[in-house]
């Protein structure tokens, strides 16, 4: 199946300074990367061909380097936070470590949001493959963790309650399975102005394997933005 920007998949636009006008040969790029990763950590190359593939590796990341900036690129695209209702979340941060299309590092776990339902929910999809194994055959929990994470950071904004992580709290009932689709799901228990209290559950095959539950703290757009930020350097590290 095609996904996002894949060759034969959705297309989406991304107005992001490090993605728009190559949004399919981007994905390109991280899907032949997550390739690259999942064979690393699977494969059985004898000694030789193990150092002439990493000389290969290393050749291409020189090439790679070469267009990289002396300031990496944001996080967010312009207006990232300004953008209103639910986040569109593979098209504001195409660079999510959980979520980003365009990061070789994310699966990435497909995010929708379901604002028909009552209360309004946020689903994430993913196939987790060996990369992200825990115990053998399983699911690493720190990975269910972390999409847990983001699965909430949406359900908080269809209640335009975004925020920080304060705490989250995952109770891992029967082990999630490698290679089978895993479905997150979350919404918003309570909020109160200032603090989102976020639910929900991983499914797979209709089972729950992990229960979870989250509190965030709301912050304005501005504070928002501010996060979002670089920080300016300190004195001591600007003169480094």
């Amino acid at each position: 199946m095609a996904h996002i920007n894949q060759p034969g998949g959705p297309f989406q636009a991304i107005d992001h300074p490090a993605v728009a006008g190559r949004e399919r040969e981007l994905r390109a790029l991280a899907d032949a990367v997550r390739r690259l990763v999942a064979a690393t950590v699977t494969n059985t190359a004898s000694p030789a061909d193990t150092a002439a593939l990493a000389d290969e590796a290393n050749a291409l990341a020189d090439r790679i380097e070469a267009h990289v900036p002396a300031d990496p690129p944001p996080r967010y695209g312009p207006g990232g936070h300004e953008m209103e209702g639910p986040p569109i979340t593979h098209k504001r941060a195409p660079f999510d470590y959980v979520t980003g299309i365009c990061n070789p590092a994310a699966l990435p776990v497909e995010m929708t949001v379901h604002m028909d339902t009552d209360p309004p929910k946020t689903r994430g999809r993913a196939v987790f493959t060996t990369v992200y194994e825990g115990p053998p055959g399983c699911v690493h929990g720190a990975a269910i963790a972390a999409a847990f994470d983001m699965v909430f950071t949406s359900a908080c904004s269809t209640r335009d309650a975004s925020g920080p992580t304060m705490m989250l709290s995952v109770r891992y009932r029967r082990p999630t399975l490698l290679n089978v689709e895993t479905v997150f799901e979350g919404w918003v228990e309570s909020f109160d102005g200032t603090i989102t209290e976020v639910k929900g559950h991983a499914l797979q095959d209709g089972q729950v394997t992990a229960l979870a539950e989250g509190v965030f703290r709301h912050l304005d757009r501005e504070t928002l933005n501010q996060l979002a930020q670089a920080r300016e350097p300190s004195a001591e590290e600007a003169a480094d």
